[in-house]
C-alpha cells in the first residue's frame, strides 16, 4: 500500500481538484506540506524536450551529495537504463497531464539499499513548456551521507510497479516508444491505473498494513469512451 507521506500529497492534490481536472500551480501552498518539503521535487520540460528539476528537497540533494535543482534528469540518472525509461514516462506524463507512481528498490552503493516509492502529479503552469509541471515526493529514507559525499552517477534503481494517476487524463500504451515497451516487457512490468479513491479511503481509515499492493485497475479496464475522453 502507498506510504502515508505519498498519500498526503495525493490527498492534497485531490483536494485541489486533481482527478477531475488538473490543478493550477498557483493553488499549490507548500506550507500545507512542510513535513514533505525535504523530499519533494518539481520537474518541468524544457524547449528541447528534456526534463529539468526546478526544485529538489534538501534531503534528496543530501542523499545524492550534490544539488539537483537546475539539473536535467538525464544528467543525474543517465547511466541507468531504467532511468532512461522513467525519463520518457515522465515526459509523456507531462504531455498527457497525468500523474505517475513508481515503486521498487534503489541503492547508492553495495551497502545501502532502500524501498522506493516516487509519486509525481501534474499541475498547470503556463510559464512551463507545455503548460504542465510534475510536483512529486519521494518516500522518506535514511541515507547516511552527513558529509555530503558526491554520489553523482552512482544511483541505481529497480522498478517493480508503474501506476498512472488519472487526472482524469491517462497515458495510453500506444503512446510509449517501442524501446520503452520492450524494456517494460523485459522487466515484466504492466502499466496500470491507480484506484485513487480506494487508496485515499485506505489512508483515511489507517489500514495501510492490511494491503500488500496498491489498489489499481488495468488500463484496459477503462471503457473505450473513457479512454477517448481521457486522451
Amino acid at each position: 500500500m502507498l506510504s502515508p507521506d505519498l498519500c498526503q500529497l495525493l490527498g492534497y492534490w485531490r483536494s485541489l481538484g486533481g482527478g477531475k481536472t488538473v490543478p493550477e500551480r498557483s493553488l499549490l501552498d507548500l506550507r500545507q506540506l512542510t513535513n514533505l518539503l525535504p523530499w519533494m521535487f518539481i520537474l518541468e520540460m524544457g524547449p528541447d524536450g528534456g526534463l529539468r528539476y526546478r526544485l529538489a528537497g534538501s534531503s534528496l540533494e543530501s542523499a545524492l551529495g550534490r544539488g539537483m535543482a537546475g539539473r536535467t534528469y538525464s544528467e543525474i540518472f543517465s547511466d541507468h537504463e531504467q532511468a532512461a525509461v522513467m525519463e520518457e514516462l515522465y515526459a509523456i506524463a507531462i504531455v498527457q497531464s497525468c500523474g505517475i507512481l513508481r515503486t521498487g528498490a534503489f541503492s547508492f552503493d553495495e551497502k545501502e539499499h532502500f524501498d522506493m516509492e516516487v509519486l509525481a502529479l501534474p499541475f498547470i503552469e503556463m510559464r512551463a513548456m507545455g503548460g504542465v509541471v510534475l510536483v512529486g515526493v519521494v518516500r522518506p529514507f535514511e541515507a547516511a551521507n552527513q558529509g555530503f559525499v558526491d554520489r553523482w552517477g552512482g544511483f541505481r534503481h529497480d522498478l517493480t510497479e508503474l501506476l498512472v494517476v488519472p487526472s482524469p487524463r491517462v497515458m495510453a500504451l500506444p503512446q510509449l516508444s517501442p524501446r520503452v515497451r520492450v524494456a517494460l516487457e523485459i522487466m515484466s512490468l504492466d502499466i496500470k491505473a491507480m484506484d485513487v479513491e480506494k487508496v485515499l479511503e485506505i489512508d483515511r481509515l489507517g489500514t495501510h498494513g492490511s494491503y500488500s499492493e496498491i489498489p489499481s485497475v488495468t488500463l484496459e479496464h477503462l471503457t473505450g469512451a473513457q479512454t477517448q475522453n481521457l486522451n
